[in-house]
């Protein structure tokens, strides 16, 4: 998901738990969850489950480099193991552009299948909403999917995300007008901790969320 929050730069420890849940037009669902930390000097981890295969966890750690003005940025390269019916490795960044009411969030990942070449998938997710009210936003998302020698797979898509307090619970259409359509409904938590006392810069930070790559 896109909602921006603000933490404090290299003086600031936060984290959070991410829950999706995807429902296809066949039927099928899929849970995906999420649980990510990033401590005062900007390491970030995460551990996820069924999101680049079904009954599959990867571990994942990067540096985060951000920077507040005008225009502020995050930018998260990672790299990390995936394990389970897909084993192998990913490499991929995080970027979040923030100006006034709107921002621009892109997830891109390549993992690299131990188990076959024609295994290996590019993913990725962008993101470009406007924050309507203090508590709803809005935008237009985009899936992009290639896998090996495979042509490229766009999903368009539309969503709307509503924000209290530390909760947030986003929504997302994908491919709406045909037979294609999927949709996502997201319920998400963050904390952030800061010492009494430290200089606190803010910098946006953008709870992302992707596809499994299935």
């Amino acid at each position: 998901m896109s909602v921006m929050f603000y933490n404090t730069a290299n003086t600031q420890t936060h984290g959070g738990f991410e829950q999706y849940y995807y429902s296809g037009n066949k039927g099928a669902s899929t849970i995906v969850p999420r649980v990510y930390y990033q401590n005062k000097k900007n390491w970030y981890g995460e551990v996820r489950y069924n999101y680049e295969e079904l009954a599959t966890f990867s571990f994942n750690a990067g540096k985060t480099f951000s920077n507040a003005g005008n225009i502020s940025y995050s930018i998260t390269p990672i790299v990390g193991a995936v394990a389970g019916r897909l084993n192998g490795a990913s490499a991929g960044v995080n970027t979040e552009v923030d100006y006034k009411n709107l921002f621009f969030s892109s997830e891109s990942q390549y993992t690299f299948s131990a188990q076959s070449r024609h295994a290996d998938f590019l993913f990725n997710w962008s993101e470009l909403c406007y924050q309507a009210t203090g508590h709803i936003y809005t935008g237009l998302a985009l899936q992009l999917t290639h896998l090996y020698k495979t042509a490229n797979t766009w999903e368009p898509g539309v969503m709307i995300a509503f924000s209290f307090d530390k909760f947030t619970f986003p929504l997302y259409a994908f491919s709406p007008v045909n037979n294609k359509r999927n949709f996502v409904l997201g319920i998400n938590w963050e904390w952030q901790r800061s010492k009494s006392g430290d200089r606190k810069i803010e910098v946006p930070l953008v709870a992302r969320s992707g596809e499994p790559g299935i």
